[in-house]
């Protein structure tokens, strides 16, 4: 038992150190989108892939662990959570599990605020294309565009993107 649970500790340290290392990732994303800077924005996709490729194995490994050690207690085949498992154990050890729970817990909601974030600058900044791509479709620039006929089109007098008058 003492060796599952050993492995156990760390599992759940490296889980822990890598979505450390997901949300420094997502935070350097974060960065490259507002810098606009398509190099850095493929590379921490590819790096977010890597970091939740190995959390979705760590995690499965978990289960695996959490199902022994509930075997080894008399607990059931199914398997039990890491917040059941500390109610089951002498209470220094249950304490140090269940604060690297905590911990975990708390970097998935700093994960998911860095996440939020970066959808919402994705989202504003179609939001910003789109309006461009609608104003220069409809001439609305204050420059001359091209028609569907392939033929100038008028300045239009309606408002522009930029205001250019001072």
């Amino acid at each position: 038992m003492e060796a599952l649970l050993a492995d156990l500790r760390i599992l759940l340290a490296r889980q822990l150190e890598n979505l450390r290392t997901l949300e420094g990732v997502m935070r350097r994303q974060r960065e490259a989108l507002v810098k606009r800077d398509l190099s850095i924005i493929r590379e921490t996709v590819s790096e977010q892939e890597e970091c939740l490729a190995r959390v979705q194995a760590m995690e499965a490994d978990r289960a695996g662990l959490l199902v022994r050690i509930s075997n080894m207690l008399g607990l059931g085949p199914e398997g039990i959570t890491l917040r059941e498992l500390t109610e089951n154990l002498d209470p220094v050890v249950g304490a140090e599990l269940r604060s690297t729970g905590e911990t975990i817990r708390e970097a998935l909601g700093n994960i998911g605020r860095v996440n939020q974030s970066n959808y919402n600058l994705i989202e504003h900044s179609l939001e910003l294309v789109h309006e461009m791509l609608g104003a220069i479709a409809t001439g609305e620039t204050g420059k001359r565009t091209y028609g569907a006929t392939g033929g100038l089109r008028p300045r239009s007098q309606e408002y522009t993107l930029v205001d250019r008058t001072t």
